[in-house]
């Protein structure tokens, strides 16, 4: 933190000094400006004609690059007219930032987005307007694709705002601005009247559009800012607007199909994306008949046999718990991937593999979804060094693009002072006086430079680094949270709850459970280690126990079976503690192994919790191949309850260092006895938050409670079965 703050002061003070220094030097040149602007302007509008003609030329074949898609063909072009001065600062950023957006280098696409923005925005000049709608149109599109919702707002608002003002309201431009705007504002959950009137002026300028000009253009145009608006209802999960704009999208599309240039296979995969949308809104209403009928209809399709069309069929099939057909269209992952020239990166694993594993799980195919958990850890390390290092390359190529600008401006400023120096021949003792102090200057001035440069290298890279970082750590996040449980089984006499708080961005800490027939199993475990290996290993953990567990073993027999194959290659060293329990729905006997744990509280007849007298501690699990678990076994009566925790809990330190300890732990559950295992927890979560005192956490807090309420009854296992086969079977 004081690096960044004296590097901004930094900063701060080179670019005063530079702005004085600047100032200073142009008073001196105000007098010689003067006299020489006469004589600069009387040489100028010759050759006005033949600039026109030449503009009109590079134009044209840069048009004709755009239509080959020659991305870098453009980029030397424009590259090229720019130094010529035959295009504008603004067309330049605009055709610049285009072609990196299509290379996908996103952050050189901004930076001239961007750049081109601030050259036009205050222009009034009818191609510097016409440059600021495609500019601003462009950078909000980039934005909402990435998801950077309030950014694509910032740019979007004043822009349609200055687009009406200037009576360019009427343009494409604008209307995809509103969409865009519609959009952010509902994912924000901003006012609804705002957002439906912005989407509904945006939709109403179509109509215009097409009543203006009925051609297969402009209703390609209708269809697609209708399918975002729709698409972006079914992402937040407001099935009835979704339903109401397929509704439109319907009309449009047959009124497209009318046209003369229409293309039937258009109309094919536009039909079929109306009618696999309208299938998940229909499922998400609860209008579970009618959405099977609609997703009949996209299955005759030609967009259906198509690896993009089966893709997008998953999303309904997930909707509607159809898991074996989701699997069976999602085994073509890999030929979309492969058409549209995606590799596995951070994003991709999340968005893909990861929903792939779900799907293959929900469906009961184990080996598939083992196959696919493996590539995940496979493909994790190799996703972060690519993006590492493709992030590297382009924030190279944007910090060298951004000296580059710098530099040609300050280029194009000198050279401009120069030439009207040079026509001032007669004013010699003005032009040797200006030497002499542009000399003395300059070099102040490059110090104060490099002195600047150097301030905003260190901030830049401080920054980009500690982003980077927090970008691959929130996926790791999100896909080792996604593993564990967040709804638990409702079964009438008994509560359960559990918690998991990692202390960094991921952790190795772990809790799961899984009813079988009448026996209610469930674990909480605490692996070796910290990081992404201690989370790839409590995947492993947390798979394994919920498949020994379907196969109806006993705890110490789960224990034994997992300590084998984890044990087994176990270069690295790593292993676990954990705590299993197997709760009998029909005698109210538990069976546990504890596996090198800590003992759980437990109350007893009187109410009153204690520590658990577990008297078969065992071995941590994966640490020595060929042991032999064993298990206890205890009655649970009526009201009972034992919490389960790791040592993240009674090992928590204050600021001087003391541990939360056991008897806390037992001084809250006596206080709090006829608590729900909810509230239990809560309370525990927030007494050790106080403890600490603003204590840094040193290591991940993971509670599981279970409590017997009353008589129960047994009801029918809610979690998806899992074959008697795979790595634990």
């Amino acid at each position: 933190m004081v690096t960044i703050y004296n590097n901004e002061r930094s900063i701060t003070v080179a670019h005063y000094y530079i702005t004085f220094m600047r100032k200073k030097i142009l008073r001196r040149l105000t007098l010689v400006v003067t006299v020489a602007t006469a004589l600069f302007m009387s040489g100028c509008g010759s050759n006005s004609k033949e600039q026109e003609r030449q503009r009109r030329e590079a134009e044209d074949m840069v048009y004709a690059a755009y239509i080959a898609k020659d991305y870098p063909r453009i980029i030397e072009l424009v590259d090229s007219f720019k130094a010529q001065d035959l295009f504008s600062e603004g067309k330049a950023c605009y055709w610049l930032g285009y072609a990196y957006d299509r290379l996908m280098q996103k952050r050189m696409a901004e930076l001239y987005w961007k750049t081109g923005i601030a050259a036009v925005e205050n222009s009034t000049d009818d191609e510097d307007v016409r440059v600021y709608a495609g500019i601003t149109n462009r950078l909000t599109g980039l934005l909402s694709t990435w998801t950077e919702y309030e950014a694509a707002l910032k740019v979007a608002i004043p822009a349609t705002e200055r687009l009406k003002s200037l009576g360019r309201d009427t343009t494409s431009e604008y209307t995809n601005m509103l969409i865009y705007i519609g959009c952010a504002q509902s994912r924000f959950g901003l006012s609804e009247d705002k957002t439906n009137k912005n989407l509904e002026e945006a939709y109403n300028a179509h109509l215009n559009n097409i009543k203006k000009h009925p051609n297969a253009i402009s209703y390609r145009d209708a269809i697609v800012g209708v399918i975002n608006i729709s698409y972006n209802y079914l992402e937040i999960g407001d099935y009835e607007k979704a339903r109401l704009w397929l509704e439109r999208m319907s009309q449009l599309i047959d009124g497209y199909e009318k046209q003369a240039d229409a293309r039937p296979d258009y109309t094919d995969k536009q039909r079929a994306r109306y009618e696999i949308y309208l299938a998940r809104a229909l499922e998400g209403l609860g209008r579970k008949e009618e959405a099977a009928n609609v997703y009949k209809k996209f299955c005759q399709t030609k967009f259906f046999q198509t690896a993009e069309g089966k893709i997008l069929a998953s999303d309904y099939l997930r909707l509607a718990g159809l898991w074996q057909e989701a699997a069976d269209d999602f085994s073509c992952m890999e030929t979309l991937m492969k058409d549209y020239g995606v590799d596995y990166s951070l994003e991709n694993i999340q968005k893909m593999l990861l929903k792939k594993f779900e799907i293959n799980m929900k469906a009961g195919r184990i080996d598939t979804a083992r196959a696919v958990s493996m590539s995940i850890a496979e493909r994790l390390d190799s996703a972060i060094t690519l993006s590492r290092s493709a992030e590297a390359r382009e924030e190279e190529a944007v910090h060298e693009k951004e000296l580059e600008i710098t530099a040609e401006n300050e280029r194009y400023v000198r050279q401009r002072h120069i030439s009207r120096l040079i026509a001032m021949a007669a004013l010699i003792a003005f032009l040797v006086i200006y030497i002499i102090v542009r000399h003395r200057m300059g070099a102040r001035l490059a110090k104060a430079h490099n002195d600047l440069k150097t301030a905003y290298d260190q901030l830049e890279e401080t920054t980009t680094v500690k982003e980077r970082m927090e970008s691959e750590l929130r996926i790791a996040r999100d896909i080792q949270m996604s593993m564990i449980p967040s709804v638990f089984p409702d079964i009438k006499g008994l509560d359960m709850y559990a918690s998991m708080t990692p202390a960094k961005e991921v952790g190795g800490d772990l809790y799961n459970y899984l009813q079988k027939d009448e026996k209610l199993y469930f674990c909480i475990g605490d692996v070796s280690g910290k990081g992404v290996p201690a989370s790839l290993f409590m995947t492993l953990v947390t798979r394994g126990f919920r498949t020994l567990a379907f196969t109806g073993r006993t705890p110490a027999e789960i224990a034994t079976r997992m300590n084998a194959e984890l044990s087994d290659n176990n270069e690295m060293g790593m292993f676990v503690t954990m705590f299993i329990c197997m709760f009998d729905l029909k005698l109210g006997r538990i069976e546990y192994c504890n596996a090198g744990h800590n003992p759980p509280v437990i109350s007893n007849a009187d109410g009153q919790f204690s520590l658990l007298d577990v008297k078969e501690t065992n071995a941590p699990i994966g640490l020595w191949p060929g042991l032999e678990y064993v298990g206890e076994e205890l009655d649970l009566p009526s009201d009972s309850m034992i919490l389960l925790y790791t040592d993240g809990l009674n090992e928590a330190e204050n600021r001087q260092q003391e541990q939360y300890g056991e008897e806390r732990i037992l001084q809250l559950m006596n206080s709090h006895a006829s608590y729900s295992t909810h509230d239990i927890i809560e309370a525990l979560k927030a007494d050790t938050d106080r403890f600490r005192d603003g204590a840094e956490q040193n290591d991940d807090l993971t509670m599981l409670a279970f409590r017997v309420t009353q008589t129960y009854i047994v009801t029918k296992a809610s979690d998806t079965p899992i074959g008697d086969t795979g790595i634990f079977s």
